[in-house]
């Protein structure tokens, strides 16, 4: 199996995080104009605008750098937050499910940690495919039928 990667889609992460910057301060100056806000819940205010800044960028950075690497024998989970390798013999089990929104997503369990991928992953079919194939040809357990005609 030839190695492919697949990177962390941004833009239902950030698109809200955007429309909030731009209109928290228009809502803000709004209140502030009409009815003067005292000092310390405007610094209050700013404060919280610049926090919910620093974290949406922090979530694009680290967002950016997140994706997932399918080659021969390995799954490697890569992120500024480290990178992780996961070997067949280190996988327990696979499952595959639909959360509420019924988008899908594919748990990896080893004998410490639960791994998850979703629909955020691009491009997500080819990805699942992959991990499929990873599945049978490792003979890893999963909740996949193995004969299904």
């Amino acid at each position: 199996m030839e190695e492919h990667d697949y990177v962390y889609q941004l833009r239902p992460l950030i698109i809200p995080g955007l429309i909030f910057l731009i209109l928290y301060p228009l809502i803000v100056g709004g209140i502030h104009a009409f009815s003067k806000l005292p000092a310390l819940e405007l610094r209050v205010l700013i404060g919280i605008y610049v926090i919910s800044g620093l974290g949406i960028i922090t979530l694009w950075v680290v967002g950016k750098s997140k994706r997932i690497i399918i080659n021969g024998n390995q799954i490697v989970f890569r992120s500024l937050l480290g990178e992780r390798i996961l070997e067949p013999k280190d996988i327990r089990r696979v499952a595959f499910y639909f959360d509420d929104k019924g988008q899908e997503i594919a748990q990896i369990r080893t004998s410490e940690d639960l791994y998850y991928v979703s629909e955020f992953y691009f491009p997500f079919p080819e990805l699942m495919s992959d991990l499929e194939i990873f599945i049978e040809q490792y003979d890893i357990r999963s909740n996949l039928s193995r004969y299904a005609n």
